[in-house]
Parts: C-alpha cells; sequence; structure tokens
C-alpha cells in the first residue's frame, strides 16, 4: 500500500467518528489501486469526509487520488471517477483552489470523450434511476439501501456538475439537491 496513503488515513483516527473509523479500517487492511472493490472503499471514505465536513483531511488525499490515471477499466475508474466529480466540486468554487479543480476535470475527461454520452450523462440517463430507488427505499423505509443509493444520486450529480450540467441539471439544482443529500445522509 502506499505509505502516503497510510500515513493520511491512520491520521483520521482522531476525528472520533465511527462510520470513518470503520471505512478507514476497511482501506488499512488491504488496499490496491487496481482493485474496483478496494478503489471503492476509499471513495466510501473520501465520501463521508465530505459529507461530514472534514473538507481538511479529505484534501490530504488529492495527490494520491489525482496520482490515478484512466487504465482502460470502468470498475476500476468509476470509484476514481467519484472522487476527481468529488474534488471538481468542491475546488471549482474557490478561485484558490481552481488548479485543483483544473487537475480534477483533465483526469475525469480521460474517459469521457463520448460527446453524445456525456449530454445523455448530464440530462440525467443514468441519475433517473437513482432517483427513483430514493423515493423507492425511502417509502420503504429501508435506510441502509436508502443511504446507499442517496451515495449514488450524490456522486451522479457531482459528475453532471463537473461535466457542466444542462438545461435540466443546472448547477443551481444539482448544489441544491447535493446539500440536501448532505443533510440527509449526516443525520442517518
Amino acid at each position: 500500500m502506499n505509505e502516503q496513503l497510510t500515513n493520511v488515513v491512520l491520521s483520521l483516527s482522531s476525528l472520533s467518528n465511527k462510520r470513518i473509523e470503520s471505512l478507514s479500517k476497511k482501506v488499512l487492511k488491504k488496499m490496491s489501486f487496481s482493485s474496483s472493490k478496494d478503489l471503492s472503499n476509499l471513495e466510501e471514505l473520501c465520501c463521508w469526509l465530505y459529507i461530514y465536513g472534514y473538507v481538511i483531511e479529505l484534501k490530504k488525499f488529492y495527490s494520491i487520488i489525482f496520482s490515478l490515471s484512466f487504465c482502460g477499466n470502468y470498475d476500476i475508474w468509476t470509484p476514481i471517477e467519484c472522487m476527481l466529480s468529488l474534488i471538481y466540486y468542491i475546488t471549482s468554487k474557490d478561485k484558490n483552489t481552481q488548479n485543483e479543480a483544473k487537475i480534477a476535470l483533465e483526469k475525469i475527461m480521460q474517459a469521457e470523450t463520448d460527446k453524445a454520452n456525456i449530454i445523455k450523462r448530464c440530462d440525467g440517463f443514468l441519475l433517473k434511476e437513482f432517483e427513483d430507488k430514493v423515493r423507492e427505499y425511502t417509502i420503504l423505509g429501508k435506510k441502509t439501501d436508502l443511504r446507499n443509493w442517496l451515495r449514488y444520486e450524490m456522486q451522479e450529480l457531482l459528475l453532471i456538475y463537473a461535466l457542466g450540467g444542462s438545461e435540466k441539471y443546472p448547477y443551481e439544482k444539482i448544489e441544491s439537491r447535493v446539500e440536501e443529500i448532505k443533510k440527509i445522509l449526516k443525520e442517518m
């Protein structure tokens, strides 16, 4: 495992957050940058750091995430793309972090080369399923499933944001929904 990653993850123990601790243990136990499961654990850790407002701690992961590149395997790329979209979402709003936003977007665009697919994605092609699942599990009261689908919805919204949004999903709508999802997840 990457020594820098180990040190960053170990530094999170001072946060005294059970979810962060549990995810940190998963990442420390086994982390291979060629494993989609391991990368998904890292992505989930980054996501929860953002949800709980630990943005300074999340920033420590940027250089590690920026070192990852698209290798042609979308199973491996998807969690990386999610982390890059999150970084872009956070950094693009601040003029002092435009360099990080630029790097994140360039990395995302390594795999997003099909203009027609980008347009479909930005119009909510995949997002519709996530929104439907969130409604379904809200009605059923299944918290674990609801938590997962809310995260999936947020991940897709962040990617749409990074890809420029659309008429159907303008930045303001995305920002509002992401904040709403964060609030719901933080309280679960």
